[in-house]
């Protein structure tokens, strides 16, 4: 599965959003089951009604957004409960022109939650969104290990902030300041 993992401001991803935005007309909408089949588009990253919302205590909790091209419709699968009733799934499992987009953030001022860009799609549509988001990213973050980190998370990750995939991780799994060279 094609992903990239980082560390972002809600600042930092405004970059991003603009740059693959600028070549491609996307949508975003909420991943999840929910309990009605209607959803909310997005044609901009910035409109993101989570993304200045404080992230939750780990990055699998985070929001994630299916993002699509404009002119791609979003279905919704159906999905009978074991108790009775119907939930409605926003998944790549029936938008495989798609990728996610899990944006993490700021936790508390102390500590910062990873997000990650991924998809599970083999169309050329899936694979192009992936690399626009990838691309963004690599162009305009600073590499630390296996992540890409936002300008203004890394100037967090030089002022000690934790830069985690979860609070309640202990410190050693945090994303480590780099060393100055000797």
């Amino acid at each position: 599965m094609p992903q990239r993992h980082f560390f972002a401001s809600p600042d930092d991803l405004l970059s991003v959003f603009e740059r693959v935005e600028s070549r491609h007309s996307v949508s975003f909408v909420l991943t999840g089951m929910f309990e009605t089949s209607e959803f909310a588009l997005f044609h901009a990253g910035a409109a993101l009604p989570t993304l200045r919302l404080p992230a939750s205590r780990q990055s699998i909790q985070c929001p994630t957004y299916l993002v699509v091209l404009r002119s791609t419709p979003v279905n919704v699968r159906s999905v009978p409960q074991r108790t009775g009733g119907v939930r409605y799934a926003i998944d790549q499992l029936e938008n495989p022109d798609s990728t996610t987009l899990t944006h993490g953030g700021i936790h508390s001022p102390e500590v910062l939650i990873s997000g990650r860009v991924a998809t599970v799609s083999a169309t050329p549509t899936g694979k192009k969104l992936q690399s626009a988001f990838s691309n963004a990213i690599a162009n305009q973050f600073t590499r630390v290990n296996a992540f890409y980190v936002g300008p203004e998370a890394y100037e967090l990750l030089q002022n000690g902030c934790r830069l985690t995939f979860n609070v309640d991780a202990p410190p050693e799994y945090d994303l480590d300041r780099p060393r100055a060279s000797a």
